[in-house]
Formats: C-alpha cells, structure tokens, sequence
C-alpha cells in the first residue's frame, strides 16, 4: 500500500513545537494567573508567536466558574485551520483552564463598532442569502446612507460584524461568497439585519441545505449513480461511474471531520472491483461505527480504478484503519485539509436539481 502526503506539509505546525508551547505554557501558568486579563493574553501570544505567528490566543474569565476558558484564533484565516486545530488537539491537562479552537458567536448580536470616523451597529447592515453549491451565499446591503469614499471602510467592518455574530467556523467554512450589493438580486432569501441574521442562516443550514450534522442512519440513507464525462475525453471513452451518497450532505463541514481521505484501488476484472470494493466498504463500516469518519462518494475511472472518498476527524489514525483492510493490489491514497467539505460539494453541486430534490425527499428524483 502506498500512502502519498502522509508527512507535515509546508508552513504546518511541527509536534516538537507544538509540545514546547504547551510545555512553556504550563510551566508559566502560576505567574500567568495572577496577571489582568490583558497582559496574561499579551505574554501568552508571544510564547505563541515563536511557534505560530499566525494563530492568536484570548482568555476568557467568567466571574463564578470554576475555569477559564483559552480561545485559540486563526482570525477566519482558513489556511491556518489545521494547524490550530493541531495546536488545540495537542492541549495537556491545564487544572482551572479549558482550551477551545475558534472564537465563538457574540453573546450580543446587536453592537456597533468605529472606525476612521465611520460608526456602524450591526442594525445597520442587511443580509440575504441563497445557496453557493452547498455552502452560504451573502449580499449585504447598508440600511444608513454610506459615503462613497467610506464604501471599502464600511465593507471591512461588515466583515468584522459578520465574524462576531457568526463565530469563526460559520463564517470561515460554512459562509462562500459575499456581495456588497447596492439592490438585494430577486433570487435572493430573507433580507433583514445582521443584528436577526444567525438564526435565520441556522435554519438556512437546516432547512435549505439540509444540515442536521447527524450521521444517517440505514433507514435515512441514501445514494444516487451518476455517469460522469471529462471534458477532455473522447467521445466514445468509457464514462466513469459516480455513486454519490447523498445523505452524507446531512453531516459536511462539521467541524470533526475536516480531512478527506481518498483511496484508489486498481482493478482488472469483476472479482478485483469486489474486493476493491469490499476493502473500501470495510474501511466505511470500521469509521462510521464510532462516526470518527463518513464515506461520501465512490468513483469508478475507466473501469480501471474505484476511488473512496471520505471525511474523517484524524487522518492518521483514518490510515492505520485503512492498513488493516486486506487487498492484494496496491493502492493510492491522498489526504487534504478540506474543511468545508469543497471535494464533496463540487460533486454534490455538479449532480444538479435531481440529487438535491432526491436529498430532500423527492421520490421521483431518487
């Protein structure tokens, strides 16, 4: 079995120095406690910063709990993702302290924020939504009146508004592309305020998207066989065969399963495709029996090869699964960092009105 991207990539945290910030982090903790909120977080980001710069830690202390809470943030940057979530994975046992990756929503979804002279509450700004391909599609809009010289200014705080109210996560992975629009399109859905925008974007995920983030059950499952063509082939080449697992849609971009894991095997008649098969199944049932993994689609490639893609919580601990399932020819398998699920909803996406009306429940269409 052969395994390609198995080693840290470039700009990804090392171990070593994952386990000397911690290290440095506990060994600092008495001084650290007694310091103000502001200056514990200054000094703890610079014993950060040594290792990565690009992450940032907040402390949040509750009057009448028993613990503080440490928020490590990539600022929405999804491309330090993986390392934060490495970081915060790695976290010993702090006694009066629990880790967390990612800033949470705003207690408080109306506020409003200055700057350059600009004062803008989240009142102020209207949001509408539509579908992106399986993620969340904004337009904003300003309810005040906005100078044009203070356009861009007023675009990058609804930017910040939108990462308070919405948390890191939602916003980073769960939201796609976002429109300064000086009219809402016709196709768009629920204009209103920001201050009302997260439990409408929650129902959008749930309703629309059809987001439960529960695993399927066998009596909820569901796929649907697709032939697919590439662009570039031959009119007469053999299409490759797509079996798209559609029920899979319910649980894409939980934060807990962010690497997807695909496996090829090569094939060279119908008894090598079933024991192909029947190793990528048994890789299915061994992740979803603790649901530390979903299998989302297959693809057969001119009858020469079936591919397995799956998201999983921790690649490495996916692979040694993966080890203990017996084939006799060799295999290929690529992993990537793909929290927002950007493999699966292309495919989703591309299966067209028919996979989304068989997702959500039209018998004729599944």
């Amino acid at each position: 079995m052969t395994n390609e991207s198995v080693g840290p990539g470039p700009g990804q945290l090392q171990a070593k120095d994952i386990e000397s910030f911690w290290q440095e982090l506990a060994y600092q903790e008495r001084h650290l406690a007694l310091l103000p909120n502001q200056a514990f977080v200054v000094q703890a980001n610079e014993m950060l910063a040594r290792i990565a710069p690009d992450l940032a830690l907040e402390l949040e202390r509750s009057e009448g709990s028993l613990f503080s809470r440490l928020v490590f943030s990539a600022h929405g940057n999804v491309d330090q993702f993986e390392n934060l979530m490495a970081l915060v994975r790695a976290a010993p046992s702090l006694p009066g302290y629990k880790v967390q990756a990612f800033r949470n929503r705003s207690p408080i979804n109306d506020f409003s924020m200055a700057m350059e002279g600009l004062e803008l509450s989240c009142s102020d700004v209207l949001v509408a939504h539509y579908d992106a391909g399986g993620i969340v599609g904004l337009e904003l809009g300003f309810e005040k009146i906005i100078a044009p010289e203070q356009r861009e200014l007023a675009k990058h705080m609804a930017f910040i508004m939108l990462d308070h109210v919405l948390g890191e996560w939602d916003f980073a992975v769960r939201v796609g592309p976002v429109d300064v629009v000086d009219a809402f399109a016709p196709e768009v859905a629920g204009v209103g305020p920001l201050s009302a925008f997260p439990a409408v974007f929650d129902a959008f995920l749930r309703d629309s998207l059809g987001r439960s983030y529960r695993f399927p059950t066998a009596d909820d499952d569901r796929w649907k066989m697709l032939e697919a063509r590439r662009r570039d082939a031959p009119a007469d080449a053999v299409p490759d065969l797509l079996g798209l697992r559609l029920s899979a849609n319910a649980v894409a971009t939980r934060a807990d399963l962010p690497y997807c894991l695909q496996w090829t095997l090569a094939f060279e008649d119908g008894e090598t495709l079933d024991q192909a098969r029947d190793a990528q199944e048994g890789l299915q049932a061994a992740l979803e029996r603790m649901e530390n993994g979903i299998l989302a689609y297959t693809r057969i490639e001119g009858m020469r090869e079936r591919t397995a893609c799956y998201y999983v919580d921790d690649a490495a601990a996916a692979r040694q699964s993966l080890q203990q399932q017996a084939v006799a020819q060799p295999g290929r398998v690529d992993v990537s960092f793909d929290p927002s699920w950007d493999a699966y909803l292309a495919v989703y996406a591309a299966a067209g009105a028919a996979a989304a009306d068989a997702e959500h429940g039209d018998p004729e269409a599944a």
